[in-house]
C-alpha cells in the first residue's frame, strides 16, 4: 500500500530549509497582515458551530457539505481553545500539501531543482495561502485537494484497502466543500486508464457510467440542499462576479422546475441560450484573466504577469504530459475543465479563489516541458 511519506532522497537538504523558512516567511506574514479572519465568510461557518453545539444539528442542509471546518471550530469552542487551533491545522496541513507537491513534480521531471522551482513559484503566490488564517474552508480544501491526487497518483495495485482509503480522502474532500464532488469524474477516468486492461473494457464502462450516475444524483442533493444556492439569480442579475450584478433591472426569467438541480439549471440555459452564451464568455474570461477592476494596478500586474506565465508553460509542455503521464494529465485536464464549467454555469469569485482551487493542477501542468521519458 502507498503511504504519505517524505524520505531523506526526495528533498535536497538545502531545498528543504530554503523551503520551510519562505513557507514560514509567509504565514507570519498572512498573520501580521490579517490577523486571524474570523469575520465575512467565517461567520456563518462560527454561527453554524455554536447552532450545532447547541442543537446537534445545522439550521440549513447545504452547510452539511461544509462540516470539517464546521466541526473544527465547534470543537475549539467546545474545548475552549480557540480560533488559533484551527489555523494551527490549516497551517500543518498546507505545508504537508506543499511537500507532496514538490514531490509530485519531482515524479513527472525526476529533477530536484525543477521541482524546487516550482515549488517556490507555487508559494510565491502570496494571495492562495493567505487562506491559512482564515476561518474560510479554503485553507483546507486546497490542501485536502493535493493530498487526495498524491495519494491517487501513487496508487500502484487496484485493491480494496487503498480504494477504500481513496474513498475516505475523497469523502473528506467533498465533506469540506461541496465542490469537492467534482473530483469524482476525473477519479473514475485516472482507474480506467491507469488500471483497466483492454479486456476489461466493457467493466470499465459500467463503473465508468455506474459513476456518474452516482455524480449525478450527489450533485443534485448538494443543488437542492438549501441556503444561498440559487441558479437563477446569476442569469436573473448577470453575474459575472458573483453577488455583483450587471444590470439595474433584473430579467423577469422564471424556471416552472426546481431551478437547483441539473434539470433546472438546463431549463434556464436552453430557454435563455443567448443570454447564457454572452455571460459564459465573461465569465472565461474573468476566470482565465484573473485582473479585477477594483485590485489595485500592482495586484493586476503581479497576479496576470503570474498566471500568463503559468499558461505559456502548460501550452508548450501539455503534449508531452499527455504522452508520458495520461491517466493523470487526463486527471488534472478534467478536474480544470469542470472547475472552468461550473464557474460558466453560475458566476466567477470576487477574489479569485475559484481558479487558486486548480492553481497546484496548473502547476502540475506547466511542469509537462521537463517532463522525463517514463510510464506514470
Amino acid at each position: 500500500m502507498n503511504r504519505l511519506t517524505f524520505r531523506r532522497d526526495d528533498f535536497h537538504r538545502h531545498h528543504l530549509y530554503l523551503l520551510g523558512g519562505i513557507w514560514l516567511i509567509i504565514q507570519l506574514m498572512a498573520f501580521i497582515k490579517f490577523g486571524l479572519v474570523t469575520s465575512f465568510e467565517a461567520t456563518k461557518y462560527i454561527e453554524q458551530a455554536r447552532v450545532l453545539l447547541d442543537t446537534g444539528t445545522y439550521s440549513s442542509a447545504n452547510f452539511l457539505f461544509y462540516s470539517v471546518q464546521i466541526l473544527l471550530i465547534a470543537f475549539s469552542i467546545k474545548l475552549n481553545i480557540g480560533f488559533g487551533a484551527v489555523v494551527m491545522i490549516q497551517m500543518v496541513f498546507n505545508a504537508i500539501s506543499i511537500l507532496l507537491l514538490y514531490k509530485l513534480v519531482l515524479r513527472f521531471t525526476s529533477q530536484r531543482t525543477i521541482a524546487f522551482a516550482a515549488t517556490l513559484f507555487f508559494m510565491a503566490m502570496f494571495f492562495y495561502h493567505l487562506y491559512n488564517v482564515h476561518l474560510f474552508t479554503e485553507s483546507l480544501f486546497f490542501s485536502f485537494s493535493i493530498i487526495y491526487s498524491y495519494y491517487l497518483f501513487h496508487l500502484k495495485e487496484p485493491k480494496p484497502l487503498p480504494f477504500i482509503i481513496l474513498l475516505i480522502l475523497l469523502t473528506l474532500l467533498i465533506f469540506t466543500r461541496p465542490t469537492g464532488l467534482l473530483f469524482i469524474p476525473p477519479t473514475l477516468f485516472f482507474i480506467i486508464f491507469r488500471f483497466a486492461k483492454r479486456r476489461a473494457l466493457p467493466v470499465s464502462l459500467i463503473a465508468l457510467t455506474g459513476g456518474m450516475i452516482l455524480f449525478y444524483f450527489l450533485l443534485n442533493t448538494v443543488l437542492d440542499s438549501g441556503g444561498e444556492l440559487n441558479f437563477l439569480l446569476p442569469y436573473a442579475e448577470e453575474h459575472v462576479i458573483c453577488g455583483v450584478p450587471g444590470v439595474e433591472e433584473p430579467h423577469n426569467l422564471n424556471a416552472p422546475i426546481n431551478k437547483n438541480s441539473v434539470e433546472g439549471l438546463w431549463y434556464i440555459i436552453s430557454h435563455n441560450t443567448e443570454l447564457f452564451l454572452g455571460l459564459a464568455w465573461k465569465r472565461f474570461i474573468a476566470f482565465w484573466g484573473v485582473r479585477r477592476s477594483f485590485y489595485s494596478l500592482g495586484h493586476n500586474l503581479f497576479i496576470c504577469i503570474y498566471f500568463y506565465t503559468l499558461y505559456i508553460f502548460i501550452l508548450i509542455g501539455l503534449r508531452k504530459m499527455f504522452q508520458f503521464f495520461l491517466p493523470h494529465a487526463i486527471f488534472i485536464t478534467t478536474y480544470i475543465f469542470l472547475v472552468m464549467i461550473t464557474v460558466l454555469l453560475s458566476c466567477d469569485e470576487w477574489h479569485n479563489r475559484f481558479i487558486f482551487s486548480i492553481l497546484p493542477f496548473l502547476l502540475l501542468l506547466g511542469t509537462g516541458k521537463f517532463v522525463k521519458q517514463q510510464k506514470g
